[in-house]
């Protein structure tokens, strides 16, 4: 595997929790909170707190997965290795769909930099941010989790005072039945599925496991934890946004007008820069520290050109595959296409993709027992499969709730990407001629 044994092992488990932690907190908490208190008013606190548990379950899957098989391009491997390569590859082309969201962030930071600095164009702000983080990211791993934790850090400091100095401001009277149940259990539960994009993310260091220094003890206890600690983060957050200002002035609108009502100016403007601006821009160079990895397994096991894989040689980063992640990510910002539909598209494919290695897990104790049995988090086989299924139950729900609320167009054309990778899939198979047989998952540290 010359592509990723390459990959040096820098990553400690300060760096992975930071890549996790800045994986998660981005445009969710920022730009949904506004819509999940207009879809269920002061029950936006409850949304997220069950949204993150039921993440937990989602991700459990790639847990036990990371926890027993830990390796680069980790969800890729699983899904390939355990279920089959035709399945990997479709997996991959959905994958690949889902990193335009890599816009998203970028096009949401600039919209907070244009509320303290009016008038500055957006998408050609968004352009610069993306193409820096793209660069930090060709000089390497260890170089891009420096920034990343700096600015997860910072990040934590500026939300931790929009909360305390805001939980004071709160009138938890607004948490009655009426006005947290406003559209019933159905608007409830649209919005936990909604803020899912928030509480998501720690799973994406079951990417990086060839690249981390103990990624059977890590992967697991990081996905947990990072999630537990960010669902909390967020619940007193949704209840500052929604218990200060009247709901209906809060109800589809961004966490600005709440802090500035609770925060002095320079604490108003740290918020901005190092809350808002500093959660997209963290969630966006994380996501260009782990999006490669399952590329290079898929180059390696023959179905991408040898050149794409290239790691660099003085950084030991696969430049042109970054790149093509970095093209994906601009062209939503240099064709105009929105956010909403950004987001509802790259999340509703996203859960689909995450539904794969829930299938991939039921399938670990009969293809590689040994690292069933020695795997350091260990679950009975009837406990797993029935977490497996409940994962994709859910998941599957979930990104129904999100596509189903696309225009026309728009499900039309994902429906005939997902035949097309379905196409390239089965005669990418056949050109390769590999099978499970042939490829073995790397498990040690």
């Amino acid at each position: 595997m010359e592509q990723t044994n390459n990959l040096k092992k820098v990553l400690g488990f300060t760096d992975v929790m930071g890549i996790a932690i800045g994986q998660i907190i981005g445009a969710g908490v920022m730009s949904l909170t506004g819509i999940g208190i207009q879809m269920t008013g002061s029950g936006i606190t409850p949304a997220f707190i069950l949204s993150s548990l039921i993440t937990l379950l989602t991700m459990f899957p790639i847990a036990i997965l990371g926890s027993a098989l830990p390796t680069t391009g980790g969800m890729y491997q699983y899904t390939s290795r355990l279920l089959s390569p035709k399945v990997g590859i479709f997996w991959l082309l959905l994958f690949m769909l889902v990193q335009i969201t890599l816009s998203l962030y970028a096009l949401s930071f600039a919209q907070y930099l244009e509320g303290l600095l009016p008038g500055i164009p957006i998408r050609t702000v968004s352009f610069i941010l993306i193409t820096l983080l793209f660069i930090v990211n060709i000089v390497g791993v260890k170089s891009a989790s420096i920034v990343g934790n700096l600015m997860v850090i910072t990040l934590i400091i500026a939300l931790s005072c929009f909360i305390i100095l805001g939980f004071p401001h709160v009138n938890f009277k607004v948490f009655n039945t009426p006005t947290m149940f406003p559209d019933g259990f159905t608007g409830f539960f649209t919005a936990v599925g909604l803020v899912s994009f928030a509480t998501g993310g720690a799973q994406v260091v079951a990417e990086l496991g060839g690249e981390m220094k103990n990624p059977k003890r890590d992967i697991p206890i990081v996905i947990i934890v990072a999630t537990i600690f960010v669902g909390l983060l967020y619940a007193f957050i949704a209840s500052i946004a929604v218990g200060v200002l009247p709901i209906p002035e809060v109800a589809g609108q961004p966490l600005t007008s709440v802090a500035h009502k609770v925060l002095p100016t320079p604490a108003f403007i740290f918020f901005m820069v190092g809350g808002a601006m500093f959660a997209l821009a963290t969630t966006l160079n994380s996501t260009f520290t782990w999006v490669t990895k399952s590329l290079l397994i898929a180059i390696k096991d023959g179905y991408l050109p040898k050149s794409l894989g290239q790691v660099n040689q003085r950084f030991g980063t696969p430049h042109w595959l970054l790149f093509i992640f970095y093209l994906i990510g601009v062209i939503p910002i240099i064709t105009g296409m929105s956010l909403n539909v950004v987001a509802q598209l790259g999340t509703g494919i996203s859960l689909i993709v995450f539904a794969f290695p829930a299938l991939a897990v039921t399938q670990l104790p009969k293809k590689y027992p040994e690292a069933y049995r020695n795997s350091p988090l260990k679950v009975p086989y009837p406990l797993l499969v029935t977490i497996a299924v409940s994962s994709i139950i859910v998941l599957i729900y979930q990104s129904y709730l999100l596509i189903s609320d696309l225009k026309t167009g728009y499900i039309i054309g994902t429906l005939l990407y997902i035949l097309f990778a379905l196409g390239v899939a089965h005669f990418s198979n056949k050109r390769a001629n590999l099978s499970t047989q042939h490829i073995a998952l790397s498990t040690s540290k």
